[in-house]
């Protein structure tokens, strides 16, 4: 059995502080946060054969999921809240697939999605914030995108060139 670790009740009350004086913007990123290390530890559990910890593992995500469900305003919300509803639903479905298929493909699909959720809430919190703009956050998407496919760096190429 592993030592003790010796702060690791600086680490607890320091994460406990980091909870409780939070934002309501920065506690939807801690969730992501919490979801995805779920799912990367329920990932490494199943390459190890070990059942209990990817079971515990991946309900913790699906608990996470379930939250961020709840906290969509689907009465007085529009069309997007009805999509992530939706897709925060598929995720969770994934979950269970997962688990009873020992599938890490269906959870790399969630650990995706939460990433690509992640990364727009905390852009749109940049933007509320002043950090960016959103000209600057969509320039940075098409850069990203056009760096995982050539094809589209010469057609932003061409359209960069006709605005010229």
């Amino acid at each position: 059995m592993a030592p003790a670790n010796p702060y690791s009740k600086y680490i607890k009350q320091y994460q406990t502080n980091n909870i409780a004086t939070a934002t309501p913007e920065k506690l939807m990123i801690l969730l992501f946060d919490g979801a995805i290390q779920f799912l990367l530890k329920a990932k490494n559990a199943i390459a190890e054969n070990n059942y209990k910890e990817r079971s515990e593992n991946i309900d913790g995500a699906r608990k996470i999921i379930r939250e961020l469900m709840r906290t969509i305003d689907l009465e007085n919300g529009n069309d997007v809240s009805k999509l992530l509803f939706r897709l925060y639903n598929r995720m969770a479905m994934n979950l269970i697939k997962a688990n009873v298929t020992k599938n890490a493909d269906k959870i790399d699909e969630v650990i995706e999605d939460l990433t690509n959720i992640r990364w727009g809430f905390q852009k749109a919190i940049d933007i509320q914030s002043g950090v960016t703009t959103v000209e600057e956050v969509m320039k940075e998407q098409m850069a990203e995108e056009a760096s995982a496919n050539p094809a589209l760096q010469n057609t932003q190429i061409e359209k960069q060139e006709d605005a010229e």
